[in-house]
């Protein structure tokens, strides 16, 4: 067997490229230790379920509302966390933070950086606890050691990628090491009921780096995402065993640290565009269980050539065909001689379609010149028959709307069972889109 080192693709044989991630001389061999065979076995007393008394695990409360949200409103102790994503994003840095985030004791073990580096960070983030001991140590076993003499609610360990075992054949970050490592940990984990930080990297693709057993031993898996050109930072819960994996953190990169924004449900939209600015509309997508407003622009503009341009940013290509397709064959907006570009405002990207007439919206407000106040939302899907149809959550996206200040909330000719008075405006079809911006 051999095992890629750059995105961990197993191979029958050797080959001078790996056929996932395309790296040259990438493909090392792996053999496992033979263990011999023994039917020998300790019986063991079953338990029933309604014999066991439940016991509430202990929590701890951050002072971020961003990370207590994702995480289920705390850490639950005795657990144990993956953090992951690629270098220069803020995972060391979170990991730092956490330390004033809470009240407890906390060591952090770091190899990549020594202690000077790491005190020198603290500063810049205004970390001046008695709580915190650090250990710049790489060996396994001088680890759980050291630690097995200290007393610690909290353990971050940066990075696991770095940490060699003497028990463990290969080089650090290796399979061999990576699953020695990973087994210790959950053994002094569950023997001292510790809760542990586990920082690691991913591959080229975003992947999880390594073999996937350290995933399924961890308690919960948290995965940062940024754009390079913006200070937004979006940690996702992929797995989470004492809360829900739909729920996403959003946080601001500051010349210090990282910060909880403060309204992120209005942090994705333009201060620039205004009640006058025609090509911009309004509607909120679903980013996992986060509903958060986002901002279309478009532009339409005459062009001489026999084939117009279509240009997207933040949206698949054939979704804009579609909808232009659809604006052409069911209403007298007539683009056929028109360049369109359509931009979601700063660097997220929607896939779903709840935001189509949004879209649509936008591209008849450029058209017709026409601006859209910016206290109207649009949600909704567009058919290619020139319906406009229901798209999922969207109760959940009114009440959005509605808490966020909005007061026309533009929606497809469906039923929508609220509690509150709700101010909403039906539209059945593209064509009373198109009548209701050209008002």
């Amino acid at each position: 067997m051999y095992i890629c080192n750059n995105c961990w693709n197993e191979s029958l044989k050797w080959t001078g490229q790996c056929s996932f991630c395309k790296e040259w001389s990438s493909l090392v061999e792996f053999k496992e230790s033979k263990v011999k065979w023994s039917s020998s076995g300790e019986k063991k007393q079953l338990t029933k379920m309604s014999d066991v008394s439940s016991q509430s695990e202990e929590k701890i409360t951050t002072l971020s509302q961003e990370l207590n949200n994702l995480l289920g409103w705390w850490i639950t102790l005795w657990s144990i966390i993956l953090l992951s994503w690629e270098p220069g994003i803020g995972k060391s840095t979170l990991g730092l933070q956490l330390t004033k985030l809470v009240d407890k004791n906390i060591i952090y073990i770091s190899w990549e950086e020594n202690e000077n580096q790491i005190i020198s960070r603290a500063k810049r983030l205004n970390i001046h606890s008695e709580k915190i001991s650090l250990l710049c140590e790489n060996n396994l076993e001088n680890i759980l050691k050291t630690l097995e003499s200290s007393t610690s609610d909290i353990v971050v360990l940066d990075s696991i990628s770095v940490i060699t075992s003497n028990n463990a054949s290969g080089s650090a970050g290796s399979i061999s090491q990576v699953k020695e490592v990973a087994e210790k940990i959950v053994d002094f984990w569950k023997s001292t009921n510790t809760t542990i930080i586990i920082i690691w990297h991913v591959t080229k693709d975003g992947n999880l780096a390594g073999p996937k057993t350290l995933e399924h031993l961890v308690d919960t898996v948290l995965f940062f995402e940024w754009e390079r050109y913006e200070e937004v930072r979006i940690l996702r819960s992929l797995k989470n065993r004492f809360g829900s994996t739909g729920e996403i953190a959003l946080f601001k990169m500051t010349e210090v640290w990282l910060e909880d924004i403060k309204n992120p449900g209005l942090e994705f939209i333009s201060s620039e565009n205004d009640d006058t600015t025609p090509g911009s509309s309004l509607s909120i997508t679903l980013e996992w269980n986060r509903a958060l407003v986002v901002e279309i622009e478009s532009l339409t503009t005459y062009t001489k050539f026999g084939y117009p341009k279509r240009s997207t940013r933040g949206i698949p290509s054939p979704k804009l065909d579609l909808i232009l397709a659809v604006l052409w064959k069911y209403s007298k907006v007539n683009l056929d001689s028109y360049d369109v570009y359509v931009n979601i405002v700063r660097w997220i990207k929607v896939d779903e379609p709840g935001i189509d007439m949004s879209i649509g919206a936008s591209i008849i407000s450029s058209k017709l010149g026409k601006p859209i106040k910016r206290n109207t939302i649009f949600i909704g899907e567009i058919s290619l028959t020139g319906r406009i149809k229901n798209c999922f959550w969207i109760e959940k996206r009114i009440k959005e709307a509605v808490k966020l200040g909005f007061e026309n909330i533009i929606i497809p000719d469906v039923d929508i069972k609220l509690k509150e008075k709700v101010h909403l405006i039906k539209i059945k079809n593209i064509w009373e889109l198109v009548e209701k911006i050209a008002l």
